[in-house]
Parts: C-alpha cells; sequence; structure tokens
C-alpha cells in the first residue's frame, strides 16, 4: 500500500517536472523574435548597400537588431537549458519508479542499491539535524 501510495507520487511529481507547457511557449516565441530580428538585419544590409544613405543611422539600426537578436538568443539558451534540467529530473524519478516497482511488498530492510537511486547526499549538522538531498534535487531535513 504505501509502495504504491509512493509510486503514484513519483508519477504525479514526474507529470509537474515533464510539463514543460510554458517552457515551450516561451522558446517558440524567442525563436520567432530571432527570425524577425534575423529577416530585419538582412533587409537593413541589402537597404543599406543598393540605397546611399547615412551610416552612422544605419549602424544605429543595424547594431539595435544584432543587439536584439543576441538578447533573445541569450535567453533562448536559458530556457532550454531549464527545460533540460526539468526533463532530467522527471528521468531520475522515473528511474526510482522502475527500482521501487522492482522490490516486492513491503520494503522491510535497507537496501544499498534502491538508497543509492534516491539519495544523492546526506548531512549530518552539528546539532543532529540530517539533510537528506534526493536526486531530484529536494530536501528534506530531519
Amino acid at each position: 500500500a504505501d509502495k504504491g501510495r509512493l509510486l503514484d507520487e513519483c508519477r504525479t511529481m514526474q507529470a509537474a517536472l515533464t510539463d514543460t507547457g510554458s517552457l515551450d511557449s516561451e522558446i517558440a516565441a524567442l525563436l520567432s523574435e530571432m527570425e524577425v530580428a534575423a529577416e530585419l538585419t538582412k533587409r537593413c544590409i541589402e537597404e543599406n548597400s543598393t540605397t546611399a544613405q547615412d551610416q552612422t543611422a544605419y549602424l544605429e539600426r543595424y547594431n539595435g537588431l544584432a543587439e536584439r537578436y543576441e538578447t533573445a538568443k541569450a535567453k533562448l539558451g536559458k530556457l532550454q537549458a531549464a527545460k533540460a534540467q526539468r526533463e532530467a529530473k522527471a528521468e531520475d524519478i522515473g528511474g526510482f519508479m522502475f527500482e521501487l516497482a522492482e522490490y516486492g511488498e513491503p520494503i522491510t530492510e535497507f537496501d544499498d542499491r534502491l538508497w543509492l537511486t534516491v539519495i544523492d547526499t546526506v548531512t549530518v549538522h552539528r546539532d543532529g539535524r540530517l539533510t537528506f538531498k534526493f536526486q531530484t534535487g529536494h530536501e528534506i531535513t530531519v
């Protein structure tokens, strides 16, 4: 019963961590922004090569478009990294769920393989508290 409840909770956490819908929307918007900035930059360069114009104004416009593109690119990199991290955590939970499902009911004795699958580190504090850091990144202090 406890194992079943734990697996259900893991599925819920995994679903929440795997939900990258908002990140996907932001990534799509940034890709679109980069496309627009790249196209505007291309037009700016073409216009400069075919039409006589003030080069100071051209460079100002060009640099503004290049900065717009680079800003979107930097944000995109951060969002893609956040998405990858979220997916990796969900995968870790999936691995734990697989290990847990392999065990019979109930788990009555310590198993080092299960421990290593679940726990990343344990910190022993001077006052006797223990902080367990799970492979998922979550921490519990007891």
